[in-house]
């Protein structure tokens, strides 16, 4: 199933959750029952880590000892201690108890006590991030490190479903800057051109997408996405000496028929986009 699935035999390393999503700070939460079904990973050394699969089911016949200790444990009312987790979101990752973990999943067990350490990361991660949704979190990570938007527009989230995309508004916001560095006489940062950018390019050509309800029809796309898309065709209707702006581009990919929807199995259908006047 593995080779077929091609999903990873040991489980999920925190570590690299935090080196894509950039790690900002922690701050100890305290004991709580957390659900089992949300613990994806390990926090602990590669040990560990090659120890269970993914499903925390025990990978070695040498663990079995243990496992069946901590199994009576569980099931005869002994002491059992919380166990130790780092939250990520909405996820958890386990630094120490991932046999109880295990023997908590095989009994059938909703949640389990566990000490909580919240740890903040500096690009947002969906729930159980796979390898794609890592890639795109380091991507928005260096977007932010070099922009800063997540300082200066705290409440900007400029999420991205395909990789490549914050490249493209990187140059947007060079673009912007040159302009208004001719507007002001003078040089302006990259900090100061990004947040002059998100105030009076995006947030406008957002708010089109909002008013006709672009999204709707567009399962699996974000406003970002959009945004692209949108900016593309606005451009190449200036070039072209036609009317240009963000309305103008929307309905030259509803003509198009340009932008496709997701769906199961990398199967896609022409979108035919439904634009109020």
């Amino acid at each position: 199933m593995r080779l077929l699935t091609r999903r990873s035999r040991s489980l999920p390393n925190l570590q690299h959750v935090l080196s894509a999503a950039g790690r900002e700070g922690s701050a100890a939460a305290g004991e709580q029952e957390i659900p089992l079904d949300r613990i994806v990973g390990s926090a602990s050394g590669s040990s560990k880590i090659g120890e269970f699969d993914p499903t925390f089911l025990p990978l070695s016949a040498r663990m079995r000892q243990r496992w069946v200790r901590v199994y009576q444990a569980m099931t005869e009312g002994g002491d059992v201690p919380p166990i130790d987790v780092y939250r990520v979101g909405d996820d958890y990752y386990v630094s120490d108890g991932h046999h109880r973990v295990s023997v908590g999943r095989a009994l059938g067990r909703e949640t389990i006590p566990a000490r909580v350490t919240e740890v903040r990361t500096r690009a947002p991660l969906p729930p159980g991030a796979d390898a794609g949704a890592l890639l795109r979190a380091a991507e928005y990570r260096d977007f932010l490190e070099r922009t800063g938007l997540d300082k200066t527009r705290p409440e900007a989230r400029l999420e991205c479903s395909r990789l490549g995309r914050y490249d493209e508004i990187l140059r947007h916001i060079a673009g912007h800057a040159y302009f208004l560095g001719l507007e002001r006489g003078g040089a302006v940062s990259v900090e100061e051109a990004a947040a002059s950018w998100y105030d009076n390019v995006y947030l406008p050509v957002v708010k089109t997408i909002r008013r006709h309800r672009v999204l709707e029809q567009l399962p699996g796309w974000t406003e970002t996405d959009l945004y692209v898309e949108v900016t593309r065709r606005w451009l190449e209707l200036g070039e072209a000496g036609e009317e240009a702006g963000p309305h103008q581009a929307l309905h030259r990919l509803a003509e198009e028929g340009a932008l496709r929807s997701f769906t199961w199995l990398g199967r896609r259908r022409p979108l035919r986009l439904r634009l109020d006047q």
